[in-house]
This record gives structure tokens, C-alpha cells and sequence, in this order.
């Protein structure tokens, strides 16, 4: 069974409460004070059917915001003009609230004709017919009743049956989430939120997330329409008894959410369209009061397009609060002047978890037009294209997409399918990256090679961290080494020792380096298992110690000497006559220490000990205490 949420609207004092109890019995107005003043002050309920809720807002203008609070889910407005006074500020401030939050349909009700002639209430019809043109309710009924004659309400109560059969049913992304617009008390029970479920559902003893604060509760009980039940599903106005929270922690606007989906926002990228009729304009950075749903906060409107938003005009634009807010893709907001607090206009979001835009930037503005489209295969494509070289998990896109994991996870086997998207597995998790990303980073990581390169010609390779930060566009790790690994199989790069390099690299030396190349050999090999080191070689060579290091790792890389540590180097040959000794040794006498092996080769500990290091890290010997057997 659809849920449908009834929502009035209309003018301070034009019958919306006496509208709503005459078609439900219910007096909405419960605060003391709304009663002693005869005026709605917050949001009240009544019921029409099992599925059906009636939200009563208040009209005058200073309580907008609570307005907006009781309007931001509904399906269908009965928007309220009083016969006798017509068309008022809040008529069109409210017709206007009603386009931005995009409401799709609603019955227009001439309340109070009971106080005037027909030939005025002819006029008032006519009126609204112009005020209502090229918004939602150009093409309402408009049904004259009398709340305290009774006349009509057989007719209202009609269409607004019609109406409602005609509702369908909320597309629902299958993430549970519920904006508060009400937080108490319940003596025995602790603390209660309500609201409208517009997304996924909520069953008791479910773990759910209170933002912004970010506190986890559990669901004790769920209500909706005043009886107890095992869930509240999508578009449902439910009642949800939690534990975890004391109720002075909970503040009208606060979201109830499935853990994992959503997070708290500094700014929100959006599309705004001002109203026609709005009282100023909008330049870069004014200040504006953001109603987002029943939550409110203090924003500064960065425009991307432009300098200035006229009325009727729409921009791209990044809103940056001043207090933490949550969002989704696809929700609608109100904007309202600073001072004084009128409205301006209001849209859609686009990407509620953006980075800070530069502006005038097209780049930018391409991707917020794509994210625009209502293809959610598309918005998912651009989220990835916006990741750029940043993989993202399932679990990632559908919370920054606020989108159920098995919906995402549907989508992306398609793209994987159709070539557009790249999957690969790193660390037990599947990653997801844009094919033209894909390809940008295996471009990247060939000119970083080749960089590389001619910056140290006498290096065979980068180590993979030193390769990385080359690479245009600061790769994530996980990524990053699927690149290289991808470019190793297909024979563009090579992988030894730790080091990466062009697999048609070759180490070239300049005859000056050839020079330096033969002398280190030769001082090496008579040095035998007493070599000069590092550090005294540029001496016994008489040659620069920069250049002998440089040709110290090329002859490293090219396998004409064996280094045991930054310091240590010795002749291949000396080595190979070394390991043939040890081996020898340790066949006949099955162990050896290192004063024995220092006499065996001729050396002294300086050397002896790293050695025996070098041939236990190369699986020749296995150390047992103070000895080394045969590896």
C-alpha cells in the first residue's frame, strides 16, 4: 500500500486548521499557545486513511521555516486561499516554496465562501488562475467550500480521493533515512523522533546513525498512524521509539539514518534557481538562512557561472555552511535572504560531499551538468570520472550516492560488461575506476618511467613509492599497483629487486664512467674479501665521490658487483669463490660460526657478519643460534 502525505499551504488565517479537522476530525493545533492565539504555529497531523497523513502548516510569515519543515515530503498540496481575502504575501511566498521543492500536484482550496458573492468569488478564481500559471498548479482544480456551512466538501473530498489513487508509490534508493521534525519524551519509553521515511525502512531493534552528532541508536519501537508496528517503509509518517540518545540530544532537522550511507557536509554543490518574484539578488558569497528539509543553517552562496543571480534566473553553485549539514543527491532545499528573511529561491542538489571549486571553472561545471541527467547509470559514471584516480569500493559509491549497495553493485557489473568501467581486485576488495582514468594512469605511469629515466640514467628503475609521486594526478596506492602490475604483463615495464623501470631500458655509461667502471673493478677484485667500501673508494680510485656512487649502482644494476648494504660492495667474482668455500665447508662439517668462517675466507668481522647476513637473506645459510647450517 502507497503512503501518501497531504500537505496544506496558504496564507496566515485562511482556514488551513479548520480545513483539516472538518476533513478528519482532528484539531491539529495542540501547542497552548497556537490555541489561546487561533494561529499555527509549528507543523501538525491528522490522518485521512490508514496511508494517508495530513500535514497542517503554519501560514504567517515568520514560521516559513516550519512550513517548509511540514511541506519538504509531501505528495500532493491543498494549497488554502481564503474567498474573501484572495491572493496574499504568503499565497505566493508558499506557491513559490511549493515549485522549488518540486511538490507534484496539489487541489486548490477556496476556503470562506460562505462570506462573499459569487460575482467576487468569480474574481478570485480568475486571479488565481494568473498567479497559478507555469507553476504546478496551473492546471489544479479550484474547489470553493465553506469549513463551517459544510458546502463543497463532498466535491473536495472527492478529488482528494482521486488524488491520492493517483499517487505512486517513491522511488526509493533502499537506504533508510528519516529527517526529524519532532523530538519528545515518553515517560517509560525515553525518546521518540517522527518524520516521514524517505528512503529504505526501519524495523525495531535495527542500529541506526543520529546525524550530524554521529551518535548510534538502536530502534525500540516504530509507529505509524498511532499503532505499533514491525516496520515503517518508504513515504510512511512514523514514530520511532529509540534508545542511545537522551531527547534534549535531538533537534528538529537531525537525520536517523543506516549506518555507512551518509556523512555530515561543510558544502553542497547544487543547481538554484531563483523565484520569480524574489525580493533580491543573489552575488558570489551572500549570506542566506538553507532550509534543507526541517533543517536549517547559515550558508554562503558561491556562484560558479556567474557574478550575479537575478529573479527567474538558475546557476550552478556551491553552498558552503556554516554548520555541519546532511544530503543526497536529488534533495531540494529553500534559500532565504539574510536579513530580511524572505525567499529567494531554492534547488537541487547535485553532490552533497563536493571539494572546494575554483570558479568560473568548465571542467567543473561539465561535471555538475552531467550529474544533472536523471540516468543514474550516468550520475554513477561521473561520480567515478570525478574520483579520477581514486578507486572506489561498492560500499564507497553507494554512500556518497546514497544508493543501496546491491543497486550499485548492478550498475557497475553493466559498466564493467560494456567496457566503460575498469574493476580489479586489491587487498580482498574489488575497486572501481573510470576507463578514461584507467587509461590516463597507464599514460601517466609510462611518461613518470620515462622521466624517471633521463633523470637518472644510471639507475635501472625507481623504486615504486619514488615512481608514484611522478604520476600526474597522485594515484591511490591500491591503484597505483594494479597499474604497474598491468603494465609488467604486458611487457611495457619490468620489475626487479624491488625496482621498476622500461623494459627496454638499458643502463648506458659515458666513457668517462667506463673509465671509473673498470678502476672500481679492479680495486674491488684485489681486494678480494677485504674490499675498500663506500666511503674510502674515491680514494683509492682518485675519482669524484658523486660520480662513483652513480657508477657504484649501475654496476649494481647491471650485475658487476654485489653490494651488501649502502656501504659494503664486493667483486662478483670474490663472492662466488666465497659461496663455493661456505658451501663446501658446511657439506663437510654441517656447521659454522662466524670466527670460523672469518678464517675460512680470509677476513675480518667488519666483513664476516654481514656476509653471512647477505647468504642467510639469499637462502644459502639458515642461522641457528651462534652457527649457520646449509640452507
Amino acid at each position: 500500500m502507497v503512503h501518501v502525505i497531504i500537505g496544506t499551504a496558504g496564507h496566515i488565517d485562511h482556514g488551513k486548521t479548520a480545513l483539516v479537522k472538518a476533513l478528519t476530525g482532528i484539531e491539529t493545533d495542540t501547542l497552548p499557545e497556537e490555541r489561546d492565539r487561533g494561529v499555527t504555529i509549528d507543523i501538525g497531523f491528522a490522518y485521512w486513511q490508514d496511508n494517508v497523513t495530513i500535514i497542517d502548516v503554519p501560514g504567517h510569515e515568520r514560521f516559513v521555516k516550519n512550513m517548509v519543515t511540514g511541506v519538504c515530503t509531501v505528495d500532493l498540496a491543498l494549497f488554502v486561499v481564503a474567498a474573501d481575502d484572495g491572493v496574499m504575501p504568503q499565497t505566493r511566498e508558499h506557491l513559490g516554496i511549493l515549485n522549488l521543492l518540486g511538490v507534484p500536484r496539489g487541489i486548490v482550496v477556496l476556503t470562506k465562501v460562505d462570506l462573499v458573492e459569487e460575482e467576487w468569488l468569480e474574481l478570485v478564481e480568475e486571479e488565481l488562475r494568473e498567479v497559478f500559471a507555469e507553476t504546478f498548479l496551473e492546471d489544479a482544480p479550484i474547489l470553493p467550500v465553506s469549513s463551517i456551512t459544510g458546502e463543497g466538501f463532498d466535491a473536495l473530498r472527492a478529488a482528494v480521493e482521486a488524488e491520492i489513487a493517483r499517487v505512486e508509490a517513491r522511488p526509493d534508493q533502499g537506504i533508510f533515512r528519516l529527517p526529524v521534525d519532532r523530538a519528545f519524551s515518553v515517560q517509560g519509553f525515553g525518546t521518540v523522533v517522527t518524520g516521514t521515511v524517505i528512503s529504505g525502512e526501519v524495523r525495531v531493534r535495527d542500529a541506526l546513525s543520529l546525524l550530524p552528532s554521529g551518535k548510534s541508536v538502536r530502534v525500540r519501537g516504530v509507529q505509524t498512524h498511532g499503532r505499533d508496528v514491525d516496520v515503517a517503509r518508504v513515504g510512511a509518517r512514523a514514530a520511532i521509539n529509540i534508545s542511545g540518545v537522551e531527547v534534549d540530544e535531538v533537534s528538529r532537522g537531525d537525520l536517523l539514518v543506516q549506518p555507512g550511507y551518509f556523512k555530515t557536509t561543510y558544502m553542497i554543490d547544487a543547481r538554484l534557481h531563483m523565484l520569480p518574484d524574489a525580493p533580491a539578488h543573489v552575488t558570489n558569497r551572500t549570506r542566506v538562512h538553507l532550509l534543507m528539509g526541517p533543517r536549517e543553517v547559515l550558508a554562503r552562496v558561491v556562484l560558479l557561472e556567474g557574478e550575479t543571480l537575478l529573479p527567474s534566473e538558475s546557476q550552478l553553485v556551491q553552498l558552503r555552511l556554516e554548520e555541519p549539514g546532511v544530503a543526497a543527491r536529488g534533495d531540494r532545499f529553500v534559500i532565504r535572504r539574510y536579513s530580511p528573511v524572505q525567499t529567494l529561491g531554492g534547488g537541487v542538489v547535485l553532490d552533497p560531499q563536493p571539494v572546494k571549486h575554483r570558479r568560473f571553472r568548465d571542467d567543473v561545471n561539465d561535471a555538475l551538468r552531467e550529474l544533472e541527467q536523471d540516468d543514474p547509470t550516468q550520475v554513477l559514471l561521473t561520480r567515478l570520472k570525478a574520483a579520477r584516480l581514486q578507486p572506489r569500493t561498492v560500499l564507497q559509491l553507494a554512500s556518497e550516492m546514497a544508493v543501496s549497495a546491491s543497486e550499485i553493485e548492478s550498475q557497475l557489473i553493466a559498466l564493467v560488461d560494456s567496457g566503460d568501467v575498469i574493476s580489479f581486485v586489491q587487498a580482498g576488495k574489488t575497486m572501481y575506476v573510470h576507463a578514461m582514468c584507467w587509461r590516463e594512469l597507464l599514460d601517466g605511469i609510462g611518461d613518470a618511467m620515462r622521466v624517471f629515466h633521463e633523470a637518472h640514467p644510471l639507475r635501472p628503475g625507481a623504486r615504486r613509492e619514488e615512481l608514484r609521486v611522478l604520476v600526474n594526478g597522485a594515484p591511490a596506492d591500491d591503484l597505483f599497483a594494479h597499474g604497474v602490475e598491468y603494465l609488467v604483463h604486458a611487457g611495457v615495464l619490468r620489475s626487479e629487486s624491488a625496482l621498476i623501470g622500461l623494459r627496454d631500458y638499458k643502463i648506458a655509461l659515458t666513457p668517462e664512467q667506463e673509465e671509473i667502471r673498470d678502476a672500481i673493478a679492479r680495486v674491488l677484485k684485489d681486494g678480494g674479501t677485504t674490499p675498500e667500501d663506500l666511503k674510502t673508494l674515491p680514494d683509492a680510485i682518485q675519482a669524484n665521490a658523486r660520480s662513483v656512487r652513480d657508477v657504484v649502482s649501475a654496476m649494481q644494476a647491471m650485475g658487476n658487483l654485489v653490494r651488501l648494504d649502502d656501504a659494503l660492495i664486493f667483486h662478483p667474482e670474490v663472492m662466488e669463490d666465497v659461496t663455493r668455500q661456505l658451501v663446501d665447508y658446511l657439506k663437510e662439517n654441517g656447521e659454522i660460526d662466524v670466527s670460523t668462517f672469518r678464517s675460512l675466507i680470509g677476513t675480518t668481522r667488519k666483513f664476516a657478519v654481514p656476509l653471512l647476513n647477505y647468504f642467510d637473506t639469499q637462502g644459502i645459510t639458515i642461522r641457528q643460534g651462534d652457527v649457520r647450517v646449509l640452507g
